[in-house]
């Protein structure tokens, strides 16, 4: 082989490693890391304040988690499940209970469940109620046992919510702490409390886009903990 070619193979050897170098050093060391570790799998199990109605799809909380990572940096797969009007005990707008979503989105493999709501179910039963969530988390259980289940009850616009309202969260939380489900009270934790002119749309009920942003936020706490724990 003649000098020439040596120095073609050569040069071909050097660009090949700076090629190599360049398409490394795009690649964050962060993001490296991130590759080799599985995503949490969260499934969204909800009503209307999940969906995004008010605002949009896209501006759903659980589709913003998507965008964002755990405070331990792991990634999020995010299965939302939510139906507009839907409850423990009432049917949404396709028929479909919480308990019905669990079983068309939950499966073995989901890391973590997502409850929250439902105001849908003002004025039914309180025990019905307790009873029926209890069955919902029973059930999710069930099919993925090794997923953590948090429970996140209804949202309000004012610091002292309406007696049936209340009452949803209060049959909710009786049934979380039947089934060992950690519940997270957004009333009590006073989510919008001093914002809801900010937080909620026209109709005091669901949330803008900024209660997306805070959801989301919200929500990105509550399932690092929950992970961690």
């Amino acid at each position: 082989m003649d000098g020439s070619s040596n120095r073609a193979l050569a040069g071909m050897a050097v660009g090949a490693a700076m090629l190599l170098c360049v398409v490394t050093a795009c690649i964050p060391a962060g993001a490296q890391e991130q590759a080799s570790v599985d995503s949490i799998r969260v499934v969204v199990i909800g009503d209307s304040l999940s969906t995004g109605f008010g605002t949009s799809a896209d501006e759903a909380w659980p589709v913003l988690l998507k965008s964002v990572l755990l405070l331990n940096d792991r990634a999020m797969q995010v299965t939302n499940a939510a139906e507009n009007g839907s409850g423990y005990l009432v049917t949404g707008e396709r028929g479909d209970t919480f308990g019905d979503e669990v079983q068309a989105a939950v499966g073995p493999n989901t890391d973590v469940v997502v409850f929250f709501g439902s105001d849908n179910d003002e004025g039914t039963d309180p025990e019905a109620l307790r009873a029926a969530a209890a069955s919902t988390f029973a059930a999710a259980s069930a099919i993925a046992p090794k997923a953590v289940l948090v429970a996140v009850g209804p949202l309000s616009g004012n610091d002292l919510p309406l007696p049936e309202l209340a009452g949803v969260r209060d049959s909710t939380a009786a049934a979380a702490q039947d089934t060992g489900v950690p519940f997270i009270d957004p009333i009590a934790d006073q989510w919008l409390a001093g914002r809801v002119d900010v937080l909620l749309g026209p109709d005091r009920e669901h949330p803008s886009v900024a209660g997306q942003e805070l959801l989301r936020d919200k929500m990105r706490a509550i399932l690092s903990s929950a992970v961690q724990g």
